[in-house]
């Protein structure tokens, strides 16, 4: 059988009678079981649709009502009644407009109506597959939920079974019956809605026969093949074997599974940062939107329920549908970065996107100009005023407050509106792996170090634990997650957050199930959320040989330690 440190052979003498074989080979190691939501968490635009501090918005040349109301998530009717416009069509630029006050407290009335018709079923639609990735066909399996309910079935074709639905999110148990008898391989709680459930075993099934020596020693065991791949033949003493060649092992212990084509930009942004390549690649996992298992680059926030009524509008005013798209935000590609946080990032020197930009020749140290086009000159030295410019129209350099001033990134969408050409082009490279990957990075360092500078106590936690705090606050940004470590964000700030990730209903009942407390329910709805889902476990090799491995504590006991407890 197998060995635990090494590829297998199977028949060890060198002259054999020819004879078919099917078997399982592969490491004597645990069934691996990811579990993937669908829905992932928003990261969200620092928008007036989310602030309610923000009262007023100033015109932009180009600007409708129209747009403003989408903008900052009110109606064009709205805007005209507080604003006593008569024609809304008649707006200029310079105009300051005064914008609805959004009201999040609800009261508990309103609370326990929420809670009652909120949705807590859980789908779970599995697929089980070998060391390879290859399906598992006619594989019997059985799932227990802790209410005691059951499914028994076998695998198709792709390895999947009927979707196995709960009423609510509960313990589950997964067994398999293999040539061993039956094996529990997966236990775990879901998160409500529907979640991907891919289950690894520790195997791969092989089929072929075996041959005695024809000419010369085979060297099967020096040449390099394809890697998810099985090469039957003879190793450089005549013996026949049978290869598994898969990443593991190599020096970096690492696992990406279906990701492999990642392995590169994750070594990469590893060597990079010093952190370890199976925090960033849980990182990732868990920002970012997939496709049968494989992150998906390409990845936008769009909302289902705005597009779907957007959609529904266009057909019943007799006009085609098609195209018609609604964001929930501005996040784009795998890690999820906002159109200002990419534009910060840029601007950043140090960074990654910093470097690039200079070596690209669209970020450069130009002078400063007034509104006359003439340069500007320190009143004391006397000496031009330097400062770093995008390139966002041939010959035309503008600082990054210039860009946000004149709204090129406005509107919560990943392509915004007034953006140029050559600005969106910039904003565009969100999807390639490279620069979205060590982009994430540069921001998770410097977010700790803004947090070890704040006096929280980074430096004791390792590179698993840091994983987690890279997420939570790329996800909230630093400000929200400074508030989140210091339990001071406000029930109106919860109440905002947690409804914009999870709608009104479901927001409602984790309120409801903590007390009728939308701040605690909001740290119960994202703490789960991050302790099960950045998993730097699952990428590690089944068997550890180059590298220590990194453990994680719950996100409750990482903060603990960030503020010294």
């Amino acid at each position: 059988m197998a060995r635990e440190d090494n590829y297998v052979t199977i028949f060890p003498e060198a002259d054999v009678t020819p004879r078919k074989f099917d078997g399982l080979l592969g490491w004597s190691a645990a069934w691996r079981c990811v579990v993937d939501p669908q829905e992932k968490p928003l990261t969200l635009d620092s928008t007036v649709s989310l602030n309610p501090s923000a009262t007023e918005v100033t015109v932009q040349p180009g600007d409708s009502l129209s747009e403003i109301a989408q903008e900052h998530d009110c109606t064009v009717k709205e805007l005209a009644k507080l604003n006593h416009l008569r024609n809304p069509s008649l707006i200029f630029p310079g105009q300051v407009l005064k914008l609805p006050v959004r009201q999040y407290r609800m009261n508990q009335t309103e609370i326990d109506s929420l809670a009652a018709q909120a949705d807590t079923s859980c789908t779970l639609s599995f697929a089980f597959e070998d060391l390879i990735e290859k399906p598992l066909q006619k594989f019997k399996v059985r799932i227990e939920s802790a209410a005691g309910d059951v499914l028994e079935s076998v695998t198709d074709e792709l390895g999947r079974i009927q979707d196995y639905v709960m009423a609510k999110a509960e313990e589950i148990r997964v067994f398999v019956n293999g040539v061993h008898g039956i094996k529990e391989v997966a236990r775990f709680v879901p998160s409500e809605g529907k979640s991907d459930i891919r289950l690894t075993s520790p195997k791969v099934r092989v089929k072929g026969v075996t041959q005695p020596i024809k000419d010369r020693a085979g060297r099967i065991d020096l040449d390099k093949h394809p890697v998810n791949t099985v090469v039957s033949g003879r190793d450089s003493k005549g013996n026949p074997v049978i290869q598994i060649n898969h990443t593991c092992p190599n020096r970096y212990d690492l696992q990406l599974g279906a990701n492999l084509c990642y392995w590169d930009q994750i070594i990469a942004a590893s060597e990079r940062s010093g952190i370890i390549p199976q925090s960033i690649a849980a990182v990732i996992n868990a920002e970012s939107a997939q496709i049968k298992g494989v992150w998906n680059k390409d990845s936008v926030a769009i909302s289902r329920e705005k597009t779907k009524a957007a959609k529904a509008l266009k057909e019943q005013q007799g006009e085609s549908a098609e195209g018609v798209v609604v964001y929930a935000s501005s996040a784009a590609g795998m890690t999820q970065f906002l159109n200002a946080t990419w534009l910060d990032e840029t601007f950043r020197e140090g960074t990654y996107l910093n470097e690039q930009a200079r070596v690209r020749g669209v970020l450069a140290d130009k002078p400063k100009r007034d509104a006359l086009n003439n340069i500007e000159y320190h009143p004391k030295t006397h000496q031009q005023i330097i400062l770093p410019m995008f390139e966002i129209a041939p010959d035309t350099w503008w600082t990054k407050q210039q860009i946000i001033d004149n709204r090129l990134l406005r509107g919560v969408t990943p392509y915004p509106p007034h953006a140029t050409k050559a600005l969106q082009e910039w904003l565009n490279l969100r999807f390639e792996p490279e620069f979205i990957i060590m982009a994430a990075v540069d921001y998770g360092l410097y977010n700790l170090a803004k947090l070890q500078a704040a006096g929280y106590n980074v430096e004791s936690l390792n590179d698993a634990e840091k994983a987690k705090i890279f997420y939570l606050t790329h996800h909230l940004g630093l400000g929200d997650a400074k508030r989140f470590i210091r339990k001071t964000i406000t029930e109106e700030s919860a109440h905002k957050l947690l409804v914009a990730q999870v709608g009104a209903k479901s927001a409602a009942g984790y309120a409801s199930r903590n007390g009728n407390s939308f701040v605690r329910g909001h740290r119960d709805w994202l703490c789960y959320y991050i302790d099960n889902n950045i998993e730097p476990d699952d990428f590690y090799c089944p068997k550890i040989e180059h590298t220590e491995k990194k453990e994680s504590n719950a996100l409750e006991n990482i903060i603990e330690r960030l503020n010294g407890s």
